[in-house]
Parts: structure tokens; sequence; C-alpha cells
């Protein structure tokens, strides 16, 4: 700020400019200063200071605040627009419910400013989202009386409004309305039944919208294309979803990683790690950039199928490319390790995330570590990883005790099992059926101990 005032007198641009930039970085205090001394200095804040200053709080649900600098506002004879409105009617929404939110608008409009569509929009999606649709119909009939048109976004809003109630039929006589008052659908009033078609199944249904819509000459988006892919990945429609991904691309639009990802894992879930890969690949040649998720869902499938270098290679690819492992990549490389036998190395995973400050080890990858020692009868060292998560401040759950019983229990140690279960229900540590549960095995431990006996 004084390097500014060194250098010339700033303006009010130039101070609003620099209360912007404070706001976006959440340091309301530092806005309010350079507030203070722009008013110190002569200068007098106007209608778009102190609309950044509500909008930024009203963003941040500090609606109190807002409605203080609103007061201050008026304080300072400085008129209110269309915009600061605006924005008070949004976040009273959220804060207040609908019925708030109307007194700022009847108080809008007691000023002499006329509502914009934004407005009415904001108005209407508060009442299609508190469910009260009829009341949304009814608000847009009295603004029709008054002269203002309501355009396709304030349609597509009502829209969404009755199909997320499921009222189908009433959303398609509301496209009809639309058309028959000169408002013509665009590719978000498809998009959006496409969206709702799919969320409830109706995968048919929602590729003859999408044929609809491209009759009509409008191109579909990534938003069209997204829900399409996840509903045929979720009932196991791959074919179908690769299609919609091929069309997409060739449409000129890259996957995002909602589409990206869904089809991948679907993939490997089905047992296709070979497809995922190449469909990897081949986005990759696009430009298409995956991200941690595609990494961790391909090196699970490859490990799984057999293909363990090639699966630790997407492990180095993702770090080659920048990005750093995550949580579930951690607990998927220390499953598959375990799961193989590799308990040291896996271990040695486990310290590798505590000393890393990013991505520090939770009770999954614990227990999953303890498993694998359990397996192979290594109870001595899963004690001492169990001491080492408790002192590392990992709070145990139900299943870290209970993997431990089980690990004791068949390593030939039944009474020292069910002392040990014992003790932990009454400290509330394994529940009543848990304990029962685990009562079940404990004859399987003398049956296993014969068994290992007899084969020595």
């Amino acid at each position: 700020m004084e390097i500014l005032e060194k250098h010339g007198e700033p303006d009010v641009f130039a101070y609003n400019a620099i209360i912007s930039g404070f706001c976006k970085a959440d340091r309301i205090d530092d806005a309010n200063k350079v507030l203070d001394r722009m008013k110190k200095r002569g200068f007098l804040p106007d209608v778009v200071t102190y609309n950044i200053l509500i909008g930024n709080l009203c963003g941040r649900g500090k609606l109190d605040s807002a409605l203080a600098v609103m007061d201050q506002l008026l304080k300072d004879n400085c008129k209110p627009t269309v915009i600061t409105y605006t924005i008070l009617i949004e976040a009273t929404i959220i804060k207040g419910g609908i019925n708030q939110a109307m007194k700022f608008l009847d108080e809008m409009l007691s000023r002499g400013l006329q509502p914009d569509v934004y407005t009415y929009n904001v108005v209407v999606k508060g009442m299609c989202r508190q469910g009260l649709i009829d009341r949304a119909f009814e608000f847009l009939s009295s603004i029709s009386s008054q002269g203002c048109v309501a355009g396709v976004s304030t349609y597509n809003i009502l829209l969404k409004g009755l199909l997320n109630e499921g009222k189908w039929e009433d959303g398609v006589k509301l496209m009809s309305d639309m058309v028959d008052k000169g408002c013509q659908p665009n590719s978000g009033t498809y998009s959006t039944m496409i969206s709702s078609l799919c969320r409830d199944g109706k995968i048919e249904e929602a590729k003859n919208v999408l044929n609809a819509m491209k009759k009509r000459g409008l191109a579909p988006d990534t938003y069209t294309y997204d829900p399409l892919i996840s509903v045929c990945c979720r009932e196991g429609k791959v074919s179908v979803a690769i299609e919609f991904l091929e069309d997409m691309i060739s449409g000129g639009h890259l996957p995002d990683f909602v589409s990206y990802n869904s089809v991948l894992a679907s993939l490997c879930k089905n047992g296709y790690a070979d497809e995922a890969l190449n469909i990897f690949e081949k986005l990759g040649e696009i430009g298409c950039s995956p991200n941690s998720s595609s990494y961790n869902t391909l090196f699970g499938a490859l490990w799984s199928s057999g293909d363990k270098i090639r699966a630790l290679q997407m492990i180095l690819e993702m770090l080659s490319s920048g990005i750093d492992p995550d949580g579930i990549t951690y607990n998927s490389l220390i499953s598959c390790l375990c799961r193989d036998g590799l308990v040291n190395q896996a271990i040695e995973l486990l310290v590798d995330m505590l000393e890393s400050r990013k991505c520090q080890p939770t009770v999954i990858s614990y227990n999953t570590v303890l498993l694998g020692l359990c397996k192979v009868q290594r109870i001595t060292d899963a004690v001492e990883v169990l001491a080492a998560m408790v002192h590392t401040g990992c709070l145990p759950n139900e299943t870290t005790y209970a993997l431990l019983i089980q690990g004791i229990g068949f390593a030939g140690w039944r009474n020292e099992a069910l002392e040990l279960a014992n003790s932990l229900v009454n400290l509330d540590a394994i529940s009543d059926d848990s304990f029962k549960r685990l009562c079940k095995t404990f004859p399987l431990y003398v049956a296993h101990k014969e068994l290992t006996l007899s084969s020595e």
C-alpha cells in the first residue's frame, strides 16, 4: 500500500483492486484496513468497493458481517445496486431461507431497482432447492405478468427441480411450454434431462434424449456425457460407456476425471486390465492427463492380474509425471505386498509414510499390515506394529483388535486370544457382537493347530 502511495496517489479503482486481493486471500481484516485508509485519505468508497466486501463475506458464509457492511454502505450514502441485492438474496436463501430472502427482493423493488434475470434465477433456484416447486412456478408467473420474460436458464432451473422430485411428465410438459413461448431448449436443457434419467438408471431413455438433442443441432459436451458414462459403468455396460467416451472425444471434448476414471475402474473391476491400460495410453496421447485415482485403479488391477512389473511401472510413471502418491496409493501397495506375503516390504512402505509429511498412515494402513503379519504368524511383530500405531497417535478400531485376536488364536495361543478378547470387551474396545463372532472362530483355532501339527 505504502509503495503505491509513494509512486503517486492511488485512485478508487486501485484501492478496490487491493481490497479485492485481500478478500480473495481471506484477509478480511487487511481489506478493512485498506478501506479505512482509503477514507482517511479522502477517497469515498463506491458501490463496487462494498460489493467486493459483501460478495466475499457472503461467499464464506458470513452473512451477518455482510449485512453490517450493507449498513455501512447505506450510512455512507452509497446506493446499492442490483448486484448488491442479488448477492445478499442468494446468501440469505442459504442461511435464512426463502422467506427472509424475499424481504430483500421487496426492499430492492422499493428502491426502484429492477431485478435482472440472474436475480430471478437465484430466487427460483432457492425455491426449487427447498422443494417449493409450485411456489417457484407461481413466482415465475408473477414476474411474467410484470413484463419479465423468463429465459432458457430459468426454465432449466425449474426443469431440474421437477426432475429431482421425479416429476417426469411435468418436466416434458415444461419443455413443450417453453418452446410454445418461443424459448428454445439449449444443450443445458437436454443435459439436465439426461443426467436425471441416468440417475434413475434409464439408459435407453437417456440415449433417446441424446439423439433428439443431436437432431436439433445441439452439440453434447462433457457435462452431457459424464452421467451417461457413469451409469453405463455402474450397470456393467462398459462397451457402451466406451462408445460414449469415443463420441465425446470425436466431438472435441476431452473426458474429465469423472468419466475417465469411471471407465478405467469399470474395466478393471470386470477383469479387463489390458483394455483399461490401452484406453489409458490412448487418452494420454490426446492430452487427457490422468490423476492419482487413475494410476491407483490401474495399479491394483494390473497387480491382481499378475502383471506386477507393469503395475509397479505405473507407480514410477505416476511419480515421474509429478503426481504425488496419496493414501489410496500407499494402501493399495501395502495391500498387494501383504497379499503376496511380502510383509517386510509393506512395513517399509508404512515407515516411508510415517517419514512423509504429505501422507500419514491411517488405521487402514496399519490394519492391512497387521493382517499380513498375522497371516504368516508373526504375532510379536504385529504387537510391535500395534504399539507403533498407538505411539504415532493413530487410534486402533474394532477391526484392529479383531485381526490381532484372530492372529494370536491361529498362531496356536487359543487361551491367550480368548483372554484378550474378554479384556477388550470389558474395556468396550470391541462390541458384544464382535466378541460373539470371534467366539465362533475359537473352535477353528484348535482344528487349525491340529491340522498344522499333523502336517509336520
